[in-house]
This record gives C-alpha cells, structure tokens and sequence, in this order.
C-alpha cells in the first residue's frame, strides 16, 4: 500500500471531492458525502488523527476512470483497519461515529450487483412492458418459462381457430366415444371406397325414402339375387304394374276356345244370347272437367233399357256441384204446355223443396256470377198432369207430392243439358224416396256429350231407389269391375283413356 508524506497538517483541509461523477451508487455517494461533511466540522481539532483517512480519500479520488466494487472494498477495509480503525483515530467519540458508517458501506456494497455482470446479461431482461403482456406478474411462481411457452399454441392462432373447434358435448352427440377400438380409421376406410367424390353417394334420408332399412335381415345379397334372374338387361323385363294388368293362369283357367280371336268369341256369345263389348278396352280414370280441349254445352242423357216397379219411372234431387264443392240446385224454373221440356236456372244456396211453387224464369234474365242455365227433356209426362213435371227438380222432398212420378213406362231418353258450363259432379234420383215401389230404371245407357265428344255406357242397377252420381274429375270409362276381369283374362292392358277416340261420335 502507498504511504503519502503530508508536511503541514495545519494547512491541509478536505480536497474538493465531485462524488457525484464517482460510478458508484447513490446509496454510496450519500455514505461518502456524509462522512466528508463529518470530517469537514472536525478537521481543525482532528487533523492529525484523521490524515491517514485524507490518504486514503485521496487515492479514491484520484482513481481514475472509475472505481469498481472490489476496489472500493479494498479501500474501504484499508482506511477501517490500518490508519483509521486502529492508529489515526484516537478520538473514541468520533470512531464510534465513523466506523459504523464505513461498515455500513461495505455491507451496502457487498448486497449490489457487479455493474460490469450487469452489462454482460441486460440483454437476455425482459421489460417491464413485454412482462405485462405475458401473464399477471402477481404469481410468478405459475408461470412457464419462455422456452415451455415456445412449445406451445399461440393464441392469437388458436383465438383465429377456435370457432371452428367442436366442443366435448358436441362430439358426444355425434358418436359414442367409449369404445374407440371399434372405429376404422382413415387408412382402412380409404380401402373401402374411393372418398374422392362423394356426391354419387345417397344420404341416410334418401336411403330411408327409398326402402325401409327397420330390418336389413330379409333383404337378398346381389350374390343371392343373380341366382334367381340374369339382371345383366333389365330393360326388357316387365314392370310391377304392366304384370298387374295380365291375368294369372289360374284366373283364366284350364279351358281353349281353340285359337279363337275375341271378335269370333263376341260374336259366337251374341248368337247364344249373351253380350260382350265389341271392343275390350279398360280404361284408367279420366278427368273431363279439368280437360280444357272439351268445352261448351255438357248434355247428360239416359235412355231406359229395362223397368222394375209399379207405373213409369219416378225422379227426384237433381243438383250440379262446381268446383269449390258446393251444391247448385233450381231456383227458377219453367215447363213447357205439353210437360216435356224444362228451363231452369240452377244457383246456390236455395230453399227447397219447393213443392209445386216455382217461379218462372224471367224472360230478361241475366245470369248472376255462379249461376248455370239447365235445359231438361223429360222422357215422359207427369201422371198429375204436365205442370206437375217441375216436381221432378225438388230436392229432399217429404212427400210423394214434390216428387216426379211418370205416367207409365216409356224408354225415350232423359236428358240434362248445361249451357257452357262443366260441373265437377252430377246427381239425381231415379226412383223416389217418398213412394215406395215406384217405376226405376234397372238397366240403362248413360251419354255423356261436350262440344264434338260423345261417349254412351250402359249401366245395370238393382237398387232401389237409384241415387245416380257422376264424377266429371274421376270418370271410369269401361273399368267396372266385369270389364277389369275381362280384360285381364284377354291380357288387355289399363290404358289412359284418348278422347280422339270418341270425337264427332253424336
């Protein structure tokens, strides 16, 4: 260690010491500039006691570019232990002040940080800000590290994604997951069926509207099914509904007419005595009203056949129903003086019966909107006299008195006619529900004409009385039950019926 050589102590004083340029802290600047002011106010009484401790400032101040810790360490323990602790300072008073502060200095120094270890890691210090963004500092002791966090999601990634993540009750929703041994996986699934287009495929609702899938076990394999048919042309296979329309061998039975053609067979069955349609056709239902190739005036007209029952025919209800279903009855009406003609005008909502009380049309009539104007030829007079013949058109009567009842049996035809107007139905009674045994029609032929198209049918009937209804969206054109089985045993199709066949027919 120096020894410094001080020739006048009387002359020396305290240098000037600029301790805020020494880099140190300012704990230690503040330690350093207190015991400078001490030495400062006792300098002229203990100048000789203190002028080791002037030595050793002096080497701290001429220090240059600095003192580190160790240094400072240094000269503090120099100053506590030689000159100042032991041989410059008698003073016991001013020792038991200065040494406490220098041993202050030294602990203060020893709990600090090396500036120089400081520099060499500042850069690996989070800030206080970067810090903030990571998580709440106010348990640190939760936190990864920054090398976990590199292991794991980013949020900013997972926020961006997360809507399209399916929740733990979603995908229980989907699928049982108890039993994860079960399911193929993605490999074996590709060896299956080719995934790369799946639009050909049919959905589960598609299948289900197809066939019932309730129970698989009966269904045949196609290994099982080529073993009943060749399904390499199922082109030239018939369908369900074409077999329905031929007749099974046990329908038609064991017997032979030889070869015989249906014209030999119609005319052989005429020659005993028996009729057969001169051509056998069956027909699928026909909706006339909802053909708009037909329009004009529709005629109804029924030509008697056979009789059952006392006198001529009786007749009773008619009414015509339009297309919302509601009934149309006569509400004026006019006969001609020889009882064979009759003009009506057919509205809804009308009273009846009326009895004998009709209102005659008025000459000047203009029809109101759902009105029809009905023409009638009766096939026969009234047994009460000519006028009595508008009986025929109440409905619900309750007594034989407001019902038709013809003088004797007659077979000229009944006919309706509808002045440019097509019903969706027809109705009328032949017979009378207020006189029992009256005259009815057993057999008959119905003809029905619109514009150019005629058709006739004939009809059988046993009941009594008849209550005739005709369906103008549903008409069966040769498919009574007799006709269907005739057909069927000549292997003659239902076919849809074609008007063409019956124009210009009146």
């Amino acid at each position: 260690m120096a020894i410094y050589f001080i020739p006048n102590l009387d002359q020396i004083s305290v240098p000037p010491l600029d301790v805020d340029n020494i880099p140190v802290s300012s704990e230690i600047k503040e330690v350093i500039k207190d015991a400078l002011s001490e030495l400062n106010s006792s300098i002229a009484t203990n100048k000789a006691d203190i002028s080791r401790a002037l030595v050793q400032l002096e080497e701290l101040k001429n220090a240059t570019g600095g003192a580190n810790i160790e240094e400072i360490k240094e000269l503090i323990s120099v100053a506590k232990d030689e000159s100042i602790a032991k041989s410059a300072i008698d003073d016991n008073a001013l020792k038991a002040e200065i040494l406490p502060k220098i041993e202050g200095v030294e602990s203060l120094v020893d709990s600090k940080l090396d500036i120089s270890l400081y520099n060499g890691d500042k850069a690996s210090f989070a800030t206080k800000d970067e810090l903030s963004l990571k998580a709440d500092i106010s348990n640190l002791a939760t936190l990864a590290t920054k090398d976990e966090l590199a292991t794991k999601l980013d949020i900013s990634l997972y926020n961006g994604d997360k809507a399209s993540f399916a929740t733990k009750d979603e995908l229980s929703a989907k699928a049982d997951l108890s039993n994860l041994d079960n399911l193929a996986t993605k490999d074996e699934l590709s060896l299956k069926a080719d995934i790369n287009s799946l639009d050909g495929l049919a959905t589960k609702d598609e299948l289900s509207a197809k066939a019932d899938l309730s129970n698989l076990d009966n269904l045949a394999t196609k290994d099982e099914l080529g073993l009943k048919a060749d399904i390499s042309n199922l082109a030239t296979l018939a369908t369900k509904d074409e077999l329905n329309q031929y007749a099974l061998k046990s329908e038609i039975g064991g017997g032979s007419v030889n070869g015989a053609t249906y014209t030999q067979l119609v005319a052989t069955m005429k020659y005993l005595g028996y009729e057969l349609p001169s051509q056998l056709r069956a027909y699928a239902d026909y909706n006339l009203y909802a053909d708009d190739r037909l329009s004009g005036d529709l005629t109804i007209g029924f030509t008697p056949i056979t009789y059952a029952g006392s006198y001529g025919q009786a007749w009773e209800n008619v009414a015509i129903y339009n297309d919302l279903g509601e009934k149309l009855v006569a509400k004026y009406a006019s006969i001609s003086g020889d009882g064979l003609n009759i003009e009506a005008i057919f509205a809804k909502d009308i009273p009846h019966p009326k009895g004998d009380s009709w209102e005659a049309v008025p000459s000047d009539y203009a029809l109101l909107d759902g009105e029809v104007r009905v023409s009638i030829t009766l096939g026969a007079v009234s047994y009460y006299g000519a006028t009595r013949g508008l009986r025929m058109l109440n409905n619900n009567p309750s007594d034989w008195s407001q019902s038709f009842l013809a003088g004797g049996p007659t077979v000229d035809e009944w006919i309706f006619t509808f002045h440019n107007y097509k019903p969706t139905k027809f109705s009328v009674t032949n017979g009378t529900h207020t006189y029992g045994s009256y005259g009815y029609m057993t057999k008959y032929n119905m003809r029905l004409s619109i514009g150019n198209w005629s058709k006739t049918l004939t009809y059988e009937n046993s009941s009594y009385p008849n209550d005739i209804e005709i369906d103008f969206t549903n008409l069966n054109f040769g498919s009574d039950e007799k006709t269907i089985e005739l057909a069927k045993a000549w292997n003659v199709p239902v076919t849809q019926y074609d008007i063409n066949q019956d124009i210009n027919n009146q």
